[in-house]
C-alpha cells in the first residue's frame, strides 16, 4: 500500500490549515498507509485535532520520506522537499496545498507539479504571482462534515448576535474591527470575538467597556455557539477559504464577510448573505440587520444549506483527493 504522509509543523496550533490537514487524512486513510507528520512530541500536539497516537509520527530524518507522497501545507517546506527529491534522489511525489494568498518569497518558492488551489483567488495568486502552470493546479473547495440538525432559528431581532471565530491576530483584524466601529453600531447589535491568538489581552482591553462587543476566548464550542449567534461574521486582512464560513453555510446560517480570499465562494452577495468592501458598507449593512424580515433571514439560511450541499461536502472532498492521489501512481 503506498505510503502518504501529511506534513505540518504547526500542530501546536488550531487554525484552518490544520483542520484541512486532518480532512484530507480522513480522507485518503482507507485507501492508503496515511500518516500525519509534526516536529514535536506527540504529547504536545493540540488535544483539539483528536489525532490518534497511532496516527501521528515525529519527524526523526528527512529521509523517512522516501519513494511516498507527501502532502504539504506549509510553503516554507517546498523547498526542502525539491533538496531531497534533486539531490538524494528520494523520490517523493509532492502534493502541495494552496492554502492562502502570498505575495512574497517570489524566487525562493519552488512548486511540485501537483498543486491543490482551494479556491479562485488561489489559482489567480499561483498563476499570476508564482507563474504556476494552470495544468499543475487542481481546485478543491475545503469542507465540513454535514452536521445540520434542521433549520436556524429567527433571527433575535432585540439583540442580534455576529459571531467571529478565529485566532485574535492582525490577518483577522479583530482589532481593528473594533476600532472602526467602535461607537456606529446600533445598540441591538453584538459582535462576540471567539478564539485566541497573540492579540487577545489587547482586545480584551479595547473591547472592556464597549457593549457592542464581546471577547469570549478560546472555544471548541464552535458549532453549538453558531446555533445560538444570527450571522458568521468575518473581515479578514486576507483569507484562503475560511472554515468558520463553511461551516456556518453548513447548518444553514446567513454570513457578513469582505471581499478576500474564496469568501464569495461560500457567502454569495444578496443570496446567503452580505460580500462587503470596505468599512463604510460594513457600517451600513450591520445597522441595517434589525430591518431585516423573518422571511428575508429564512432566505438566505435556506441559501446558505443549498451552497454548502453543492460545493463543500466531505464526500465530494474525498472523493476528489482520492482521485487526485491516484492519478500520482
Amino acid at each position: 500500500m503506498k505510503r502518504v504522509f501529511s506534513i505540518d509543523f504547526q500542530l501546536y496550533k488550531v487554525t484552518g490549515v490544520e483542520k484541512v490537514m486532518l480532512d484530507i487524512h480522513h480522507a485518503v486513510k482507507d485507501e492508503y498507509e496515511a500518516k500525519i507528520v509534526g516536529n514535536i512530541p506527540y504529547e504536545k500536539v493540540r488535544p483539539e485535532h483528536n489525532i490518534k497516537k497511532r496516527e501521528y509520527v515525529q519527524k526523526k530524518s528527512w529521509l523517512m520520506f522516501r519513494n511516498s507522497i507527501v502532502v504539504v501545507h506549509e510553503r516554507r517546506l517546498l523547498l526542502v522537499f525539491w533538496l531531497l527529491n534533486h539531490l538524494l534522489f528520494q523520490r517523493i511525489k509532492i502534493v502541495y496545498i494552496h492554502h492562502n494568498i502570498f505575495h512574497n518569497h517570489k524566487h525562493t518558492t519552488i512548486l511540485p507539479k501537483t498543486i491543490v488551489a482551494i479556491a479562485d483567488s488561489g489559482i489567480e495568486n499561483l498563476t499570476n504571482f508564482f507563474g504556476a502552470p494552470k495544468s499543475h493546479i487542481y481546485k478543491i473547495y475545503n469542507c465540513v462534515a454535514d452536521e445540520y440538525d434542521g433549520p436556524h432559528d429567527p433571527m433575535h431581532r432585540d439583540n442580534i448576535t455576529l459571531l467571529l471565530p478565529g485566532r485574535i491576530n492582525a490577518q483577522k483584524q479583530q482589532l481593528k474591527i473594533v476600532r472602526q466601529l467602535s461607537g456606529k453600531l446600533d445598540p441591538r447589535i453584538k459582535i462576540l470575538f471567539a478564539g485566541d491568538g497573540p492579540m487577545l489581552e489587547e482586545l480584551k482591553t479595547i473591547c472592556k467597556d464597549d457593549n457592542s462587543f464581546e471577547v469570549l476566548g478560546f472555544r471548541n464550542d464552535v458549532k453549538e455557539l453558531l446555533k445560538k449567534t444570527d450571522y458568521m461574521f468575518l473581515f479578514s486582512e486576507h483569507e484562503g477559504l475560511p472554515i468558520t464560513l463553511i461551516e456556518a453555510a453548513m447548518i444553514g446560517m446567513p454570513i457578513i464577510c469582505n471581499n478576500v480570499g474564496g469568501n464569495s465562494e461560500i457567502c454569495e452577495n444578496g443570496k446567503n448573505g452580505w460580500v462587503l468592501t470596505n468599512w463604510d458598507e460594513l457600517v451600513v449593512t450591520l445597522n441595517n440587520l434589525p430591518n431585516v424580515s423573518d422571511e428575508e433571514y429564512s432566505i438566505m439560511c435556506k441559501e446558505s444549506r443549498r451552497i454548502y450541499k453543492s460545493k463543500f461536502t466531505f464526500e465530494d472532498f474525498k472523493t476528489k483527493y482520492l482521485n487526485l492521489l491516484d492519478g500520482l501512481l
